[in-house]
């Protein structure tokens, strides 16, 4: 996992008593910690979400997004919301709402997302933030650990907008053995990818994505514990199409059917892209 980036100022002042060096924080830099939860072992627990406030005194412009997960994380997203959400902590019993935009998605340990030089995620100035997480505790003794955020932003003017494009198949249906997933995905406007994340569970093996009739644009086999964003970059044009392959072994005895539960499988993908109209995506 990357560390938060800090800036560390050393000063030595002529006649000053030695100590050790002063540590400042990045002015550029909005850091915050969830609130602490816990977790209790064989508890899988859907969904732990925490909201705060942007600082008040100006818009930021959001350069890098930097979690720092807390043990027993199976995914972490942040958002912003377009309606409030009570603040602090609460339950939030769904993946996703239609008045949270996000930010960011990752699965165990995904790491940094970081934009272009002169793109940036714009957001308004006392935007409330929610972090949600998907806690699961298959240690055998109980968790209690929160997450942290490290936002950079920049004070460049007017930068390109960034945000996110998903993909998600919610038709899966996978019985015992060898089994895979496919959609197809059109692309309405122009984007610039910079980053992308894949997503399956347990019984994923590997994970593609190509343009239709094209050539493999990321491909990696699945390891459910080290889901990396990865920093790549390639164009997209409007009327293209890209092409999502899920491959899975399943070794239960039983049909596995798409769900958010780890227990059930997903076939999802993030494209971080710029210049960003608006939220988009599709699913199957």
């Amino acid at each position: 996992m990357r560390k938060v980036e800090w800036m560390i100022f050393f000063a030595a002042l002529a006649g000053c008593s030695s100590g050790p060096p002063a540590q400042m924080k990045n002015p550029l830099a909005i850091d915050f910690d969830t609130a602490t939860y816990t977790v209790q072992s064989g508890e899988e627990k859907r969904y732990f979400c925490f909201t705060t406030r942007l600082p008040a005194d100006k818009d930021p412009f959001i350069t890098e997004i930097t979690p720092t997960y807390g043990k027993a994380t199976h995914h972490l997203g942040v958002y912003y919301t377009l309606a409030d959400e009570p603040d602090g902590v609460f339950d939030c019993p769904e993946l996703v709402r239609q008045t949270w935009v996000p930010l960011y998605g990752g699965g165990i340990q995904s790491g940094t997302v970081k934009t272009p030089d002169g793109a940036a995620f714009p957001l308004k100035r006392n935007q409330q933030i929610l972090v949600q997480l998907h806690l699961l505790n298959s240690s055998p003794n109980a968790v209690t650990d929160k997450a942290s955020i490290h936002l950079l932003t920049t004070d460049a003017a007017n930068p390109t907008p960034a945000g996110i494009f998903g993909m998600s198949d919610t038709q899966i249906a996978l019985a015992p053995g060898a089994g895979d997933v496919t959609m197809d995905c059109p692309i309405s406007h122009p984007m610039n990818v910079f980053g992308v994340f894949g997503h399956m569970h347990q019984l994923g093996t590997h994970i593609e994505l190509s343009k239709v009739g094209g050539p493999v644009i990321y491909g990696e086999d699945w390891n459910f514990n080290d889901q990396p964003t990865t920093a790549m970059t390639f164009a997209l044009a409007k009327g293209d199409s890209v092409h999502l392959h899920c491959q899975y072994d399943n070794t239960t005895s039983g049909m596995v059917t798409y769900g958010e539960s780890s227990f059930n499988e997903m076939c999802a993908f993030v494209l971080y892209y710029s210049p960003y109209p608006g939220l988009d995506g599709c699913q199957k």
